[in-house]
């Protein structure tokens, strides 16, 4: 038994009625479901008040062989509510066993007394919902072997609007190949 020209609409129908009672089809179009109202943007669900300033969202590293030359990149965000007019520094501290060579992005970067952290001034601030980038290319030294793992590495940033703010860092690890 088919269904025939005159069946199509009934199956479209059900398909119809099936997806607005669950929402999905409207949700995937963008629209408003039946009944219910839209999906809450990500800073639609945030706290009403809530601040994050300056995060260091994300540190990536390639991993290296041994005497290798590798990457540390860093993204610092500024993720609200306010721009962040004042300069802000991030700073990296290095795992042992690595040096940093050739040239640090931004070029603000300097270390400290024993060499083990760098702190990059970001002079110009940071607008609402922009990111900041740290560029390190890093040396692996001569003692280090094939599959150790370098860690005690950590990206930080000081938001200068909430100097008091404790903001976690992120830590990274360099493997060695």
């Amino acid at each position: 038994m088919g269904i025939g020209r005159r069946g199509w609409w009934r199956i479209g129908l059900a398909a119809a009625l099936c997806a607005a009672g669950t929402g999905t089809a409207a949700v995937a179009s963008g629209a408003v479901p039946l009944g219910g109202r839209t999906a809450a943007s990500a800073d639609e669900q945030r706290a009403p008040g809530s601040e994050d300033g300056l995060q260091v969202v994300n540190v990536s590293v390639d991993r290296t062989r041994a005497r290798g030359l590798t990457v540390v990149r860093a993204l610092v965000a500024n993720l609200g509510p306010h721009e962040v007019s004042d300069h802000f520094h991030a700073t990296v501290k290095l795992p042992k066993h690595v040096t940093v060579e050739g040239r640090a992005f931004p070029d603000s970067c300097r270390y400290d007394d024993a060499r083990r952290e760098l702190t990059c001034d970001f002079r110009k601030g940071l607008a609402l919902r922009r990111t900041a980038t740290v560029l390190l290319p890093l040396r692996i030294a001569d003692d280090v072997r094939p599959g150790e793992r370098l860690s005690g590495g950590a990206v930080s940033v000081q938001d200068p609007d909430r100097p008091t703010r404790t903001v976690p860092s992120r830590a990274f690890t360099i493997d060695v190949q």
